[in-house]
Parts: structure tokens; C-alpha cells; sequence
């Protein structure tokens, strides 16, 4: 076997970039049934078999989604839990309870390690997520943009649920350039801004995949629904980078007015988290998105909305970045002339020629590393929990596609 492609994974909010290699025999490969789990570890033990037991690949080595042989659990999502058998159901519940107990999964390899459990372990807690995840109905028949990664775990239980949102789309954007200012709201720094060049790249890049201004305003004059632009905001600082890019794009495509009139922002956050981080303020303001320079003159053009969910269901799912960074990529400005999210879904790049940019521009990082196994079957056991505690409730979809 040797190495055919790598899979470049960016993962960590503000530090971990991670890049990893997947090794193929050739370009033909197992495509394992949906939803068939003995079937898929067949293929996969069929795959592997000369692997010798036990053995573990380097960090930086690894299978992808279906083929490592350091997994414990396999792909679960919409179709593949709608397969399951009453017993599977049974058996992937104990798993969940007992995942950072269980000896054969190297739990010493998840992100973040301040949290070493599962969320949503109780009902009520499933119940509070669910009452969290159910915001996004109201918003159900306006185009839905998911910043980054913060939103998805709601966003995608909205998906799944009766009566739920149909659709919505993922925009890959990290890292930001404007910090809080106390005269200006928001200021930019210059020195760490995207180049023309990044910039040129990414606005191709929202164009592909339908986010630009100009179909925003285009589905605004047809449909007379504004775009829903929704984000985790504590500071806003994040989404004001977004906004200027999208604002300036729109500014030179001539309808920057107009742009402003088909959007809204839906913040989701924390109070009790705000007022944590400011324990000797005396009140706190909910927080808002301050608009960069150039959307400055149409800001009253621009509601917004906050939603204040509760403050566990905001640590378990959104400060515990095994759960925020388990089905996105890091795509900060350097990476946008090297690599294109929406052509290789979970990153794939064949050309090495880019690997060895990413890691020339990655060179402050003292180590790179692989999107680990447990992070893998973290992730499809907090799908399975819940897709399941939808189904208990009797509010899970019993048509839907499941998103890349």
C-alpha cells in the first residue's frame, strides 16, 4: 500500500491544525452499505486483514471515515441509524455511556481533554438541546447560513427533526481580523487581514457554493425572504470579518444597499457564560454582531436576533471542542488560495504540492496531527444520541437525506 492522497483536517478554535495522510492501495475502494454495521466491519476486517492486531498507525496516518482499523465505531448518520436494528439501538447506548471508559479507544487522543464525557447524557439535558436545536424552525422557509463550525450540531438536529428546517448551508470561515474597540464598536487590524489574493479566492469560493451577495439578493427579489447568517457570538468579532467580506464583495458588485436589506443574523450564545467572563460588571449586554466599515451606513438595515440557550447545553455543545470541531474544517484566510472545502468535503487534496504549502504556512505549529480515531467515533455516537433521542421523542424525520 502507499500513500494516494492525504486528507487535510483543520480542527481547534485559534491553535490545532491538523493534516492528515490516508493511505489507499489504488483508487479503487470499499464503498460499505449504508446502514448495514455487520456488513461494514466485514469489508472493513476483509480490507485489513493483514494488519497485524493491535497494531496502531502514526498520528499522522490514517483510514478516513470508513477504513481505519484503529475505529470502534462506525458511520452513523440519518440512514444508517434508520437501518438499525432495536438491538444495535441497544448496544450503541451502552457504548455511549461507557466511551470514555471503554479500554480498547484511546481517549487520550480527543481534543479537548477538560472534557472527558459524553454530553447530553440525561433527558433532560437531551430535552434542553432539542428546545435549543428548535430555534432554527422559526426560520425554516428563509435560506439558513451556518458560519463555521458552532452552529451545525443545532442546525443538523433541526434537520432531523419533524416539522424542522429542509435545509441549510455550511460556509467555511475561521479566525477573525476586527477586535473590539471602544470608540469605533469594532476596528480592523490590517496586519493580519486576508491578502487580495485570499480574498479573490474566497469570493470564488462563495460563489460556488451560492453564499455570495449576489444570490442572497437574488433570492431576496424572488422569494422576499432574507438569508438567515447564523453564528455563536460572544464578542462578534467573527462575524464582523465575515460581513466585511461579504460587504465589500457586494460593494463591488454594486448593490451593497440592497444586500444589506436581504440578511439577518442569528446569534446563539450564553448569558450566563457572558456574565462569567465579566464577574465584576455591572450588567451585561446581549451580545450583537457590530457591523464592519462598510456595512457601517445599512446597519439599520440589518436585524438581528439573539438567543440565550442554556448554559450547560452551551458548554457540552458548543465550549467543548470535541463537540465543536468534530464535523467541519478549519479554513482560515491562509488556507484559501491552497485548498477548496466545498470541492473535497472533509478536505481531501491529492496534489502534495499543497500539503507542503499548508505546512510552510502551518510552520509556527509545533506538531501536526491526525483527526484521531476517537474523534471519529465520538462524533458518530453523539450523532446516534441524537438521532435517537429524536426518535424516542417521536419527532425524528422518517423522510430525509442526511448532509455531506
Amino acid at each position: 500500500m502507499y500513500v494516494s492522497q492525504a486528507i487535510i483536517k483543520f480542527n481547534g478554535v485559534g491553535g490545532n491544525r491538523n493534516i492528515s495522510l490516508v493511505k489507499s492501495s489504488d483508487a479503487k475502494s470499499i464503498n460499505p452499505n449504508v446502514g448495514n454495521t455487520d456488513i461494514n466491519h466485514n469489508q472493513i476486517n476483509r480490507q485489513f486483514s493483514k494488519i497485524p492486531a493491535g497494531f496502531r498507525y502514526g498520528a499522522n496516518i490514517h483510514f478516513g471515515e470508513f477504513f481505519d482499523p484503529n475505529r470502534t465505531i462506525p458511520h452513523i448518520d440519518y440512514e444508517e441509524y434508520m437501518a438499525m436494528q432495536n438491538s444495535t439501538k441497544a448496544r450503541f447506548r451502552k457504548k455511549y455511556k461507557k466511551f470514555f471508559t471503554d479500554s480498547s479507544i484511546n481517549t487520550s487522543d480527543m481534543i479537548d481533554q477538560n472534557y472527558r464525557y459524553m454530553p447530553l447524557q440525561t433527558e433532560e439535558l437531551m430535552d434542553k438541546f432539542i428546545d435549543a436545536a428548535k430555534i432554527y424552525t422559526k426560520y425554516k422557509d428563509q435560506p439558513i447560513i451556518c458560519l463555521g463550525r458552532s452552529p451545525k450540531w443545532f442546525l443538523n438536529t433541526a434537520l432531523w427533526m419533524k416539522d424542522g428546517i429542509d435545509d441549510y448551508k455550511f460556509v467555511a470561515f475561521s479566525k477573525f481580523w476586527h477586535r473590539p474597540d471602544p470608540v469605533e464598536g469594532m476596528r480592523r487590524m490590517d496586519s493580519v487581514a486576508p491578502t487580495a489574493k485570499e480574498e479573490t479566492a474566497y469570493r470564488k469560493y462563495l460563489k460556488r457554493i451560492k453564499a455570495d451577495p449576489q444570490t442572497i439578493v437574488n433570492n431576496m427579489a424572488k422569494t422576499g425572504k432574507k438569508t438567515v447568517i447564523t453564528d455563536y457570538i460572544c464578542s462578534g468579532k467573527g462575524a464582523c470579518s465575515f460581513l466585511e467580506m461579504l460587504g465589500r464583495y457586494a460593494k463591488d458588485l454594486g448593490i451593497l444597499e440592497e444586500f444589506s436589506k436581504s440578511i439577518q443574523i442569528v446569534g446563539i450564545g450564553s448569558m450566563d457564560y457572558m456574565e462569567e467572563l465579566n464577574p465584576y460588571a455591572d450588567s451585561i449586554s446581549e451580545p450583537k454582531v457590530i457591523m464592519p466599515e462598510v456595512l457601517r451606513p445599512y446597519s439599520n438595515n440589518i436585524k438581528q436576533e439573539f438567543h440565550n440557550i442554556n448554559y450547560k447545553i452551551f458548554k457540552e455543545m458548543l465550549i467543548n471542542q470535541n463537540t465543536n470541531e468534530c464535523r467541519s474544517t478549519y479554513y482560515p484566510h491562509e488556507a484559501w488560495t491552497v485548498y477548496k472545502p466545498d470541492r473535497f468535503k472533509t478536505g481531501i487534496i491529492k496534489d502534495m504540492k499543497k500539503i507542503k504549502e499548508m505546512v510552510k504556512w502551518l510552520k509556527y505549529e509545533k506538531s501536526i496531527s491526525s483527526f484521531t480515531p476517537a474523534m471519529c467515533d465520538y462524533r458518530n455516537l453523539l450523532n446516534f444520541r441524537i438521532l435517537d433521542g429524536l426518535n424516542e421523542r417521536g419527532i425524528l424525520k422518517l423522510v430525509h437525506r442526511s448532509k455531506l
